[in-house]
């Protein structure tokens, strides 16, 4: 399998940080490349999925390359999330090639006291 072949069967793999701020987990990626049509991020019980395609800005031969670092093609990128996450208020940006994902930590919910009712 040559060069170019390779390449496109490799999935590459996104560089991420994660950390809480305040009360709610940030996930902060450089996606350079990749436009917001390219770009899938999936949550499935605690897994987060980013997944898409880099595009490269004009087709070059391999041939051609003197140098080559830059990754073009798919990318994927799970990440485990903590149990303690409001997933549903999950809020996704992306602003000059990087993407931002915000998960709100769920709201502590006082203790609350429960009646009990004689059965008849």
């Amino acid at each position: 399998m040559n060069e170019a072949e390779q390449q496109q069967t490799e999935i590459g793999t996104l560089s991420v940080d994660v950390y809480f701020k305040d009360d709610e987990l940030i996930i902060v990626s450089p996606i350079a490349g990749a436009s917001l049509e390219n770009i899938d991020i999936i949550i499935q019980r605690d897994i987060l999925v980013i997944k898409g395609v880099r595009m490269p800005p004009e087709n070059i031969e391999e041939s051609s390359y003197e140098h080559k670092e830059c990754f073009w093609g798919p990318f994927s990128r799970t990440i485990a999330l903590p149990k303690n996450l409001d997933t549903d208020q999950t809020r996704a940006y992306y602003h000059n090639g990087i993407l931002m994902i915000k998960i709100p930590k769920k709201t502590e919910t006082e203790a609350k006291r429960i009646e009990i009712q004689a059965s008849e």
